[in-house]
């Protein structure tokens, strides 16, 4: 059967029938739902508005190099821990297969620091680095391991004897601020840079930052860190087949544009191009804040609508997609390599930032110990940290009728990275060769990720993000934007969405079996 294709089964005369579940989009959160509930038997119809499956995680080729958009690495696939134990039971694994990076580092450089810090995905091997490197902060680097070490002790995703729902019901609130714990353990930029460098993989300016969102994101890291042969393509392409061998249906190339409510319940789903889906229960994995125009009037508090439209995204970025002279090897020794501000915060949310002041980050394509693909293995990405206000003045636009304006300062903008990369890192790339570059405006296009946020709804202080259930009996929320970001924090969003309607606790412990 085509993707794209629903059984006949399914359509009673161009009305989709008796299915139990629809899951709106296609990421790693909505396959992971998909998968479970199809497992236990559950009718479920997955529709993804692109015209390929796989969000963020799907790849693209140029000149035959193979590109990740959104996903490099991951913490938990370790033996045991929580992603080995997901997929395993979504049966993903062991056909997917993790590539551990045991050696792997980020490779910090500053502005005006003429000695780079090793970030090791290791707390052992990281915090002796930066005691070599710091001597004068072995109490602050004790302490700030020990403080995430202690908040993640608590956390059933990285301690999976403990249950889910008391940590669910409270684990957002009484946040603290980040930004204001580690100037109290230490003054010295350069290691709160290092410390706050995990921020990359959410998106939150430091000022915004959780103390406890950044632990349970940073410990996945330095827990032990992943990479999977073939990329995030390699985990879509696992999904789609585990989806589809337990008998669930896939749907791509048309939207979702209405949820109906029937008896106070979710009772089907209209598509774009007019056809019904029925059904029971809703996983809904798109921007919360798009989903407001697609359910009736009155189903939710005029209070929850606004809070929902009003979310604070995540940073962005800048992508130049490349290709260089000498092959890259990010499975052994530095991932990614950074380059950071002299002596500024590492994330901030002033947008008139100038570029040449922001982070920057470079890796490479190669996602197998043994590289057989000698383009891939020669694939360079570029990451520059950006913000919806760059391209603001070209919001109106679409792919198809960007601005000469618009192309021209992206281009420039790609030179100029490409230039330091040069500058920093000529020595291990060569010449570099930009094959395409993307800005906030190409994320919020191709991902349907409003004002191009990286990780959906910021997790940050002084905001409320929405809970998996909703107040509608049968919808429930699911993504980046509601638990925890990365491919980790979208997959066991979509572990609880599938409890909410299996009964979390019981599916909780048949997942840890």
């Amino acid at each position: 059967m085509k993707e794209g294709a629903v059984n006949n089964s399914y359509i009673v005369g161009g009305l989709y029938v008796d299915a139990d579940v629809v899951i709106v989009g296609s990421g790693v959160s909505g396959l992971t739902s998909a998968a479970i509930l199809a497992k236990r038997g559950k009718k479920v119809v997955v529709v993804e508005k692109q015209p390929r499956f796989g969000g963020a995680l799907r790849q693209f080729k140029r000149r035959g190099i193979s590109f990740d958009v959104g996903f490099h690495y991951t913490g938990c696939l370790g033996d045991g821990e929580l992603l080995d134990l997901l997929w395993r039971y979504c049966g993903v694994l062991p056909g997917v297969r993790p590539v551990p990076l045991t050696g792997g580092y980020d490779h910090f450089e500053f502005e005006g620091k003429p000695d780079p810090v090793r970030g090791y995905f290791a707390y052992r091997k990281l915090a002796a680095e930066l005691k070599s490197h710091f001597p004068n902060e072995c109490s602050a680097i004790d302490q700030y391991f020990s403080v995430v070490q202690r908040i993640c002790a608590e956390v059933p995703f990285y301690k999976t004897d403990l249950p889910l729902m008391p940590f669910l019901r409270g684990y957002k609130s009484r946040p603290s601020s980040l930004d204001h714990f580690l100037k109290n353990i230490t003054a010295n930029p350069y290691l709160r840079a290092v410390f706050m460098s995990p921020g990359f993989l959410y998106g939150a300016p430091v000022e915004k930052a959780s103390l406890e969102v950044h632990a349970l994101v940073a410990h996945g890291y330095y827990s032990g860190a992943y990479t999977v042969e073939g990329g995030g393509q390699a985990i879509v392409d696992g999904f789609l087949g585990a989806v589809k061998g337990f008998g669930g249906e896939l749907i791509a190339g048309v939207s979702v544009d209405a949820i109906v409510e029937k008896a106070g319940k979710t009772a089907a789903v209209v598509l774009g191009d007019g056809r019904v889906i029925e059904c029971s229960n809703v996983i809904y994995t798109g921007h919360p804040a798009s989903l407001v125009p697609k359910v009736p009037k009155g189903v939710f508090r005029p209070a929850y609508h606004k809070r929902l439209q009003h979310l604070a995204n995540s940073l962005s970025m800048f992508v130049v997609f490349g290709r260089c002279e000498k092959p890259l090897n990010p499975i052994e020794g530095a991932l990614n390599h950074y380059v950071l501000p002299a002596r500024g915060d590492v994330l901030t949310g002033k947008s008139d930032t100038p570029h040449c002041q922001r982070p920057m980050m470079m890796t490479g394509t190669r996602t197998t110990v043994a590289q057989s693909l000698q383009q891939d293995a020669n694939g360079i990405m570029l990451l520059r940290l950006g913000y919806w206000q760059d391209v603001e003045r070209f919001a109106l636009t679409s792919p198809q009728t960007r601005s000469g304006e618009y192309k021209a300062y992206k281009k420039e903008i790609g030179s100029e990275m490409v230039a330091v990369a040069k500058k920093r890192w000529g020595d291990l790339t060569g010449e570099i060769e930009t094959l395409a570059v993307g800005s906030p405006l190409t994320f919020r296009d191709e991902l349907n990720a409003p004002e191009g946020c990286a990780y959906g709804a910021m997790h940050c202080l002084d905001q409320f993000n929405p809970d998996v259930r909703t107040r509608m009996p049968g919808l429930y929320l699911a993504g980046q934007s509601i638990l925890m970001t990365g491919v980790a924090g979208a997959s066991i969003s979509g572990l609880v969405a599938a409890g909410e309607i299996l009964g979390l606790e019981s599916l909780w412990e048949e997942v840890k079996k």
